[in-house]
């Protein structure tokens, strides 16, 4: 005789995560230029592919050719075609510049683009708000208490006698 199976238990219903707050228009978030920041400038690149644009072999910007994924660009008007000049009044033509501007977002209270799009010059500007949840920085480790000095000790008896 064969034994019945069982049912396997219901599982507890998937809870939908709530939607991520977005950015009010004309700004990003703290907490999203720290991350990104914190992920590297190599994983940013991940996101947006560009080629060198020159003219008569001297160096104009970078040529946006494509934004991945879309949602991480909602809200951002810059679009594939565009040629990035700037970045903070920065230039981006060497690594090492392009680095510093990138870097320079961590302390920066707005994301400044310079670019061209269909020969016309261009400002992208996004202030930096707080979303309130900025990473908390551990606090500084507390300085050691100061030394006590050694109690005074009673003068020791005198032996004499």
């Amino acid at each position: 005789m064969e034994e019945p199976i069982e049912a396997p238990a219901p599982s507890p219903p998937v809870q939908a995560e709530p939607p991520k707050p977005k950015a009010p228009p004309g700004s990003v978030f703290r907490s999203d230029v720290d991350r990104t920041v914190e992920e590297g400038l190599g994983y940013f690149l991940q996101r947006v592919a560009v080629e060198p644009e020159l003219d008569a072999g001297r160096f104009k910007g970078f040529r946006i050719m494509a934004l991945r994924p879309p949602e991480f660009w909602e809200g951002v008007d810059l679009k594939p075609g565009d040629v990035v000049q700037q970045v903070n009044g920065m230039p981006i033509e060497r690594d090492i510049d392009a680095y510093k501007a990138f870097e320079s977002l961590r302390a920066a209270t707005s994301v400044r683009v310079t670019y061209v799009r269909g020969g016309a010059p261009r400002e992208l500007v996004l202030a930096i708000v707080d979303d309130g949840k900025k990473p908390a920085k551990p606090a500084p480790a507390p300085a050691p208490a100061p030394a006590k000095p050694p109690a005074s000790a009673p003068p020791a008896p005198s032996g004499s006698g």
